[in-house]
């Protein structure tokens, strides 16, 4: 719960909002936001099977992930999030590092 609560914190700062909207996502352009790591041993399972609403004006669609709390994978619904000219959405993902461990890579902001 640690490590959910100080990811949600910070994404607050940066103007999202919590679990079940979009924790670990920072909106702030141009601010570099360190976030608590979200390591684990085990695969994420799969992603829920859910239909991403129509496309909405002036935002970008940020897909449910899972995120691990004190061990127990929780999911973290999908959410819109404000466009910001010059920029594109690089959503929340997990990748398996060399050593066989899976880490959340939060969502972010990248010049387009």
């Amino acid at each position: 719960m640690k490590t959910i609560a100080a990811a949600l914190l910070l994404a607050l700062a940066g103007g999202c909002y919590g679990r079940g909207g979009g924790a670990l996502l920072g909106a702030v352009v141009g601010t570099s936001i360190v976030t608590a790591a979200i390591v684990s041993s085990q695969r994420p399972p799969a992603p829920r099977v859910v239909y991403a609403p129509p496309p909405r004006e002036g935002f970008v669609w940020q897909p449910g992930y899972w995120a691990r709390d004190e061990g127990v994978w929780i999911w973290i619904e999908g959410q819109w999030i404000p466009r910001h000219a010059g920029y594109a959405w690089e959503a929340a993902h997990w990748v398996e590092d060399r050593d066989g461990r899976w880490r959340l890579i939060p969502g972010r902001w990248v010049p387009a």
